[in-house]
């Protein structure tokens, strides 16, 4: 009987240490999963794309890992019920692997920015698209409204944030949407004596004003320049116009040819009247300075070098400012 009771307390000494043992291994396992999901996941890789229906085994699989090390986030990952990876761009910049494995499973991906600035033509605007992060579902701006007969210059110049291949389309729906609603609401407060006859010539003379302008407080006499000249019959004489008749191919200077060029609808040296369309995005302060705005006693401005201009009010002023600012 005595020796049943040593062997069993043997047994049991035995299943103590072993118990003890394991636990202190499971501790000790704890500790380096732990310790190594605290380590940067990468010293080459600054993003990481999830694709959707990828599961973390695959994500693991993808980087420079050992078994063991394997192992160790598989552990916090149990620990944590981390599951299911979500979709989307992850920054990897200086992110440990707890803070990278979290990110996934919460989703926490990368914000981009799309910014649409005032002053750009669709030329310029494609290409911003094409160099953005976004899934382009709107080629060639098909899906835009043309209300107006035109889409040049029915996007609203502003800052759009997205998720990795969210819709191009969503976002410049909005961004014409957003458009559409300032210049209606601008127009239905307008300047009773515009010499315009509706909100299409408004948005195309502002889209000239806005590229003719080197800063918001020059709008509004830029803007009563061209009334002037629209109320009494004068051609709007302005090179951004030609330049935009050129594209996509214009080189950079304007010749005698251009100017004299009468194939070219957005010559406003030759054609009388506002070109077909807007020219570029155009910005509140330039929708503003035309359809709030009122002649002026200027007919002409010439460009100062400083971002400025000087205004005349005759044709021998004008020559004179032509000398002084561009023939010196």
């Amino acid at each position: 009987m005595e020796e049943l009771t040593q062997h069993l307390s043997s047994k049991k000494s035995k299943f103590l240490i072993f118990s003890l043992g394991l636990f202190v291994f499971g501790i000790a396992l704890l500790g380096s999963s732990e310790s190594f999901t605290h380590s940067k996941v990468s010293n080459n890789l600054s993003n990481y794309t999830v694709t959707s229906g990828k599961s973390f085994n695959s994500i693991l699989n993808e980087f420079s890992l050992n078994p063991i090390q394997i192992a160790l986030l598989k552990i916090f990952l149990k620990r944590n019920s981390l599951s299911i990876a979500q979709a989307g761009h992850y920054d990897l910049t200086n992110k440990s692997w707890r803070d990278f494995l979290l990110s996934i499973a919460n989703g926490d991906v990368v914000i981009f920015k799309l910014n649409i600035p005032a002053g750009k033509n669709l030329y310029e605007i494609k290409k911003i698209i094409s160099d953005s992060r976004l899934n382009n579902d709107c080629d060639d701006f098909e899906c835009l409204d043309d209300r107006f007969k035109f889409l040049e210059g029915t996007l609203k110049p502003d800052t759009y944030f997205y998720k990795d291949l969210s819709s191009a389309a969503n976002i410049l729906k909005k961004s014409q949407d957003e458009f559409f609603k300032l210049a209606s609401t601008l127009w239905s407060n307008k300047n009773t004596v515009l010499p315009l006859k509706n909100l299409s010539e408004a948005i195309i003379l502002a889209s000239i004003v806005e590229k003719e302008a080197g800063n918001d407080s020059e709008k509004p006499i830029i803007a009563g320049v061209f009334l002037h000249r629209i109320s009494i019959g004068m051609r709007l004489q302005a090179d951004p116009t030609i330049i935009y008749g050129l594209l996509p191919d214009f080189n950079g200077n304007i010749t005698k040819a251009n100017l004299k060029d009468k194939n070219n609808p957005y010559n406003t040296y030759q054609i009388s009247g506002l070109p077909p369309s807007p020219i570029s995005t155009i910005s509140k302060s330039s929708l503003e300075a035309v359809i709030l705005g009122m002649r002026n006693d200027y007919l002409y401005f010439v460009a100062k070098g400083d971002g400025t201009h000087k205004f005349s009010k005759t044709y021998n002023e004008h020559l004179e400012a032509v000398k002084k600012y561009q023939l010196k």
